[in-house]
């Protein structure tokens, strides 16, 4: 079916995003349905900000760029319009690596993603193979901040967006739409298999909504569990709210308020 795999994601799955970013996906994607647009061919590319290569500066110092929405095995298309793959990010620290950089600045503008592949690529950037410092001057929220908690520093500019703390699924209830078409979805499954047809015909059970509901907080769990190995974060600011920063750095998301230079001068210091 067109468009299965993104419409899976995108109204099924788990994220780490803020509410706003993922209402904006969903909006490109339904306004492509739609308008029976092949997103190849889409020109809503053009509208979105491209992420830019790895570079590395003659002192050693490489910067990687983490940009927009992010996700696991992201198409070339999603890709062009804005978003930022967890393979890019790999393949960027092994390059940096490889061409011999002492460290990297995370340069990030980003609301989140999806849950699956966060946790690894937060593992990788907090490994310290490549001492790494993140900073933004736009945004690092949900899985964004999640990549940069574990990394020697934190520095974003006084207006930057940081934080988003928390876990979701974008779960919408359409059973209403199915009883004012006349339909009564009557799913038969295994004896037992009461989770098996979850969400099938547009409502939950309450067997349902219990097992999502541990399935976001295992999630939220993981997120602060490696927040909390490398920052000491106030339960208070875990709560899925944005800071600015000032408030991150009161709350400790952030190490300082600062510009590039900021960022950079931090990472010197922790080689």
């Amino acid at each position: 079916m067109k468009f299965l795999h993104l419409a899976e994601h995108i109204y099924h799955r788990p994220w780490f995003i803020t509410p706003e970013s993922h209402a904006s996906i969903r909006m490109v994607f339904e306004r492509a349905l739609a308008t029976d647009l092949h997103l190849e061919d889409s020109p809503l590319a053009d509208l979105f900000p491209q992420r830019k290569s790895l570079v590395i500066d003659s002192d050693g110092i490489a910067t990687l760029h983490i940009l927009g929405p992010l996700g696991k095995g992201l198409s070339k298309i999603e890709q062009s319009c804005g978003a930022t793959s967890f393979e890019s990010i790999r393949a960027d620290y092994e390059h940096a690596l490889t061409a011999g950089a002492i460290g990297c600045i995370l340069h990030i503008d980003s609301p989140g993603g999806t849950v699956t592949g966060t946790p690894e690529i937060a593992d990788l950037l907090a490994s310290d193979r490549l001492p790494c410092v993140a900073y933004t001057e736009d945004m690092i929220a949900s899985a964004a901040y999640y990549l940069a908690a574990g990394t020697r520093g934190i520095v974003a500019t006084q207006s930057a967006s940081v934080g988003s703390i928390g876990v979701y699924i974008p779960w919408m209830d359409t059973s209403a739409q199915y009883e004012r078409e006349g339909l009564r979805p009557d799913p038969i499954v295994n004896t037992g298999g009461d989770l098996k047809a979850l969400g099938f015909g547009g409502s939950l059970t309450a067997a349902q909504r219990t097992h999502l509901q541990e399935s976001v907080d295992a999630s939220f769990a993981e997120f602060t569990a490696h927040i909390l190995a490398h920052r000491m974060v106030p339960a208070s600011a875990m709560r899925g709210q944005v800071l600015s920063g000032s408030g991150a750095l009161a709350a400790n998301l952030i190490d300082a308020i600062g510009d590039m230079a900021t960022a950079r001068a931090l990472l010197v210091s922790t080689l």
